[in-house]
């Protein structure tokens, strides 16, 4: 029988019921459990707002560190979430609305410190195939309903789910995206405008429309690719320690802020261009006034010139975007977490936390957000300590928001486009497969599925494929566990020993029912059966019915006494209970006990004779009376 574990009460009583230290003077339960509840509360406080976990220990210089990586990482999102924006179909400044909200909002209850939270091109992409040609509020109801989803996901503590996402599917998932987001960024660079859903439909509409290719854009896109190159080749000098110290920070900084400086440049560029000639030869982006989002909820009744949408009609366009969005959202955040020193992740704290930056980020006219991998190497090379970076790099967005918006519209969309293609880049992971490919094929064919059907039918169907065939090889090692089925002697007796692993459920049961009668038809069932039961964690009713019912497919006559023993060895008792007795079934805890049943089972079929069996029987310690 198992010991008993105490009960909070119990324990709290005998916590309280002698001093810790010799000598000490113990307070009445009264007191003393007063503190417990406390702390439980306390504990609760920190886990759902760990903001206050972190705060009270702050020091001046976590703030050093945290203002130099929020002043960089704030001047590295506008760009980025500008480009995002573009992805998704949406304009600019959309994509800056994202990048503010979201970074408070994770200040206060964000669980990881290196997520910064802002528009991503993976979800860009995935949620532009559900708002493509549709009117803006739909990416606005979009990014609600995802908050929504994710804030219940949270509360009902499904974060489970996600660990059923192996690696090898978020790598292909990742590199997925990375093709397409480069592919969709191609005809920017060319200069040709249109929006479509899908790889082969964007590769189609792309190749009939090569000769609207502009040149001038090609060339913008082309430099600044070739500008952000060179200036990341300098985070190899910065991280050179046999450089000088000084030259190592100067190549860091310039190395983080590649992406502010190409758009500066190209801002700068574009402007002399309209004072001198009245326009430029490429496309620039497009931005409303310099004004702050009005805070309001996002109407779920669209009216439009064509036609109104319901909230009914609303959820049949969005279709599965509304839960396809909120997995794909917290996936980043996951993976990014596992590459922290901790390597824990609370997810349904989390889903909780982005499910939040996304309801409210919906109010000031946001796209969904996440955190992204570019961020958090930058978070990583300047020194982030905590997240009060967010704050930092909160400010700045809202300040180019309420400042800047109308010098965007000096910015090429080749530049930005430039900025998504190499910062997706990183994403492209094809070392994995190769090592895949020699260590593990099962995985490396999970991985190339993924990839294949995320390329050609979009990420969310080679998501959920994914899923799907991940859930079945487990439920395929439910029902094929590992069951190890061997001859062995034991003091020169055979036996077949039977060793399952981990639990036996239903699935199992035939499973093993089918190994232990093969190996007795190859005994001719002479031989004793041992079921070794101290790896099995669990068993349901069903599968120890089958287990009585093995004991009958032993019997090879109506009587007990042909038929072969089955003997059940270390079962933990709550098992035991579970399963019927036979006249051909034992229970036995000890190896001596298995030795006398095996003495028995040898001398009734005739394997060792009387005095063998008067001498096991005395080595067992039993005394022998011959009549």
């Amino acid at each position: 029988m198992y010991p008993q574990l105490e009960t909070e009460a119990e324990a709290l009583e005998k916590a309280t019921a002698r001093p810790l230290l010799p000598g000490a003077i113990s307070k009445p339960a009264s007191e003393a459990g007063k503190a417990p509840r406390m702390n439980k509360w306390k504990r609760r406080l920190h886990r759902h707002v760990p903001v206050f976990q972190w705060l009270p220990l702050y020091t001046t210089e976590w703030g050093i560190d945290d203002f130099i990586a929020g002043i960089t990482l704030g001047l590295t999102i506008i760009p980025e979430s500008m480009a995002c924006a573009l992805l998704a179909g949406l304009p600019a400044r959309y994509g800056l609305c994202s990048a503010f909200i979201g970074p408070l909002i994770y200040l206060v209850f964000g669980s990881i410190d290196k997520v910064i939270i802002g528009p991503t091109s993976l979800v860009a992409l995935v949620s532009v195939q559900f708002t493509v040609g549709r009117p803006i509020e739909f990416a606005f109801l979009l990014t609600f309903l995802s908050g929504i989803v994710q804030i219940i996901m949270g509360t009902m503590r499904m974060g489970f789910i996600f660990e059923f996402i192996s690696m090898p599917v978020i790598k292909a998932f990742s590199s997925a995206t990375a093709i397409l987001v480069i592919e969709s960024q191609l005809k920017v660079l060319l200069g040709i405008k249109y929006l479509v859903a899908g790889l082969i439909n964007s590769v189609g509409m792309l190749s009939s429309r090569i000769e609207e290719s502009n040149m001038a854009d090609l060339i913008m896109g082309v430099c600044a690719i070739v500008f952000l190159l060179l200036l990341e080749l300098l985070d190899r000098v910065a991280n050179n320690e046999k450089r000088n110290k000084i030259l190592r920070i100067i190549c860091r900084y310039l190395s983080t802020s590649r992406n502010t400086l190409i758009v500066l440049i190209a801002a700068i560029v574009s402007f002399i261009w309209i004072q001198k000639c009245g326009q430029v030869p490429y496309a620039l982006s497009k931005n409303a006034l310099s004004t702050l989002p009005n805070f309001t909820v996002p109407s779920f009744h669209i009216e439009t010139a064509e036609r109104n949408f319901s909230i009914w009609e609303v959820l049949k366009e969005l279709n599965i975007g509304i839960i396809v969005i909120p997995i794909v959202g917290i996936l980043t955040n996951i993976s990014i977490g596992k590459l922290t020193p901790k390597g824990l992740v609370d997810t349904n704290q989390e889903l909780l936390t982005v499910g939040l930056c996304n309801m409210f980020g919906s109010c000031v006219q946001a796209m969904p957000s996440s955190g992204a991998f570019t961020r958090y190497a930058i978070s990583t090379a300047c020194g982030l300590r905590t997240p009060m970076a967010n704050l930092y790099l909160g400010i700045i967005v809202l300040l180019a928001l309420s400042y800047l918006s109308p010098y965007f519209n000096y910015i090429p969309e080749a530049t930005l486009a430039a900025i998504l293609i190499c910062s997706i880049f990183t994403l492209l992971d094809f070392k994995l497969p190769m090592r895949l490919w020699r260590d593990s094929k099962r995985d490396f064919a999970t991985w190339l599925l993924c990839f294949c059907v995320s390329v050609l039918f979009g990420v969310e169907v080679g998501l959920f494929v994914s899923i799907v065939v991940t859930a079945l090889h487990l439920l395929f090692l439910w029902a094929r566990p590992e069951i190890r089925v061997k001859i062995e002697q034991l003091d020169e007796m055979q036996y077949i020993r039977v060793t399952p692993g981990n639990g036996i459920y239903f699935p199992a049961i035939n499973y093993l029912r089918e190994r232990v009668l093969k190996a007795c038809e190859q005994a001719d069932f002479r031989i004793t059966v041992v079921i070794d039961g101290q790896r099995i964690s669990g068993m349901d009713y069903t599968a120890a019915q089958g287990i009585s019912k093995l004991s009958s497919d032993l019997c090879r006559q109506a009587d007990a006494s042909s038929s072969t023993l089955l003997i059940l060895f270390r079962f933990p008792e709550h098992l035991q209970r579970l399963i019927d007795n036979t006249d051909n079934l034992v229970f036995c805890e000890s190896e001596n006990k298995v030795k006398e049943f095996l003495t028995q089972e040898s001398l009734r079929n005739g394997y060792i004779n009387l005095k063998e069996h008067i001498r096991a029987s005395i080595d067992l310690g039993y005394k022998i009376d011959i009549d």
